[in-house]
C-alpha cells in the first residue's frame, strides 16, 4: 500500500468521498462502464492524492473537479468521422 490511514475514520473519508465524487461525475455525465474504462479508478487516484496532501473538507467537491479538469473533452463515440 502506497500509504497509511491513521484511523479507520481516514478510510471512511476516502470511501464517502469517492462515492460523492462518483456520484457527481454519473450525474453529469450519466454511466457507461465502456464508453470510459478507468474513470472510477483515476477518481479514485485523485482522492488519494488530495488526501495525501492533506485535503480534509470538501474532498469530494475537489476531486470531481480535477476529474472534470483532466477528462479529455472529446469521447471517442463523440469524435467526428474522419473523411
Amino acid at each position: 500500500m502506497p500509504f497509511s490511514f491513521a484511523t479507520p475514520e481516514d478510510l471512511g473519508l476516502l470511501e464517502e468521498s469517492l462515492e460523492r465524487a462518483w456520484a457527481m461525475v454519473v450525474e453529469r455525465h450519466g454511466h457507461d462502464p465502456l464508453s470510459a474504462p478507468g474513470a472510477r479508478e483515476r477518481l479514485a487516484y485523485i482522492v488519494s492524492a488530495l488526501w495525501r496532501s492533506g485535503l480534509r473538507e470538501g474532498m469530494a467537491e475537489q476531486a470531481f473537479a480535477q476529474f472534470e479538469a483532466t477528462t479529455p473533452s472529446l469521447t471517442p463515440t463523440q469524435a467526428e468521422p474522419s473523411s
